[in-house]
C-alpha cells in the first residue's frame, strides 16, 4: 500500500527541518487532517468552518490550529505525515480526510504561521487570531472555503 513503503530512514528525510525556509512563503501550501466526518462535506467536497477553529493552548496562551507544510511532497508523503503523527487509533483519532490551501489564504485572514517544528517537522500553527468568537469563526469559514478536500485515500 503506498502509506506504508516509507522506510524510517526514507521518511525522516522527507521531514527534515532544515530542508525547510524558516518562513512559510505565501504560494506554499499547508494542510488540516480532518478527524471526524463532521469537519467536511463530501458530497460537496467542502471543508466546514469547525475544521479550521482554533483551541486555545494554555502553555502559549493563545488561539492556534495545527497545519503541515507539504509543499514538495507527493500526495503519498503527505499522508504518511498524517498516519504516523496525528492518527492515533487507540485514542480514537482516525484520519478522514484532509483540507489544503495556499498559505496566501490564511494570511489574507490576517493570520500567521509559528514555525516550530514540534511535534514533527512540517507541523506549523496557526496564529493570531482574535479574541472574539465570532471573529474567529468568520476567518476560518473564510479559508475552509478555499480549501481542497482530499479523502482518506484508504480502503
Amino acid at each position: 500500500m503506498m502509506w506504508q513503503r516509507f522506510s524510517s530512514s526514507r521518511f525522516a528525510r522527507f521531514l527534515r527541518l532544515s530542508d525547510l525556509p524558516p518562513q512559510v512563503a505565501a504560494t506554499e501550501s499547508v494542510s488540516r487532517f480532518l478527524l471526524s466526518k463532521k469537519l467536511f462535506a463530501a458530497t460537496t467536497g467542502r471543508v466546514k468552518p469547525a475544521a479550521l477553529l482554533p483551541y486555545w493552548n494554555q502553555k502559549r496562551r493563545r488561539f492556534e490550529t495545527s497545519t503541515h507544510r507539504t509543499d514538495d511532497l507527493r500526495p503519498e508523503q503527505i499522508w504518511a505525515i498524517g498516519y504516523r503523527h496525528v492518527e492515533n487509533l487507540a485514542q480514537n483519532r482516525q484520519i478522514r480526510g484532509r483540507g489544503h490551501c495556499q498559505a496566501a489564504v490564511v494570511t489574507a485572514q490576517a493570520l500567521g504561521f509559528h514555525v516550530n517544528g514540534r511535534p514533527y517537522p512540517r507541523h506549523v500553527d496557526v496564529v493570531g487570531w482574535p479574541d472574539e468568537e465570532d471573529a474567529r469563526l468568520m476567518r476560518a469559514t473564510e479559508i475552509a472555503d478555499s480549501m481542497t478536500l482530499e479523502l482518506d485515500p484508504r480502503p
